[in-house]
């Protein structure tokens, strides 16, 4: 049963390893997909000890992590329209590749190293 229950944390963590180099080499439009669905699995992946308070730090994190996203991607347009930077935040899949993992480093970091 356990195993059942770590199986999609190791499947997301695979295919964030496995995203990350793909995303930078790949000249494919569709190259974010496997770090997106990654990020997005190790997010909804479930604890050993499920309980109110993990649930709780889950929902939160994403809460705080889609405050911080939008936020930075108001700057990055603004500078980009300034021409202060050479790029922008165009596809809906960036955006949601720096949500999920700003949301999992919040949560992770809340979980294991605050909480500790």
């Amino acid at each position: 049963m356990k195993t059942l229950i770590k199986f999609p944390l190791y499947v997301g963590l695979f295919l964030i390893v496995l995203g990350i180099p793909v995303l930078l080499t790949s000249k494919s439009s569709t190259a974010e997909i496997p770090l997106l669905v990654g990020l997005f699995m190790l997010f909804i992946s479930f604890q050993s000890k499920e309980d109110e308070r993990s649930t709780a730090i889950r929902s939160s994190s994403a809460l705080f992590a889609l405050v911080l996203g939008y936020t930075l991607k108001l700057i990055i347009s603004n500078l980009y329209q300034h021409q202060i930077i050479s790029f922008d935040l165009t596809s809906i899949n960036y955006f949601l590749i720096i949500v999920f993992a700003m949301a999992n480093m919040i949560r992770y970091s809340r979980l294991y190293i605050f909480m500790a």
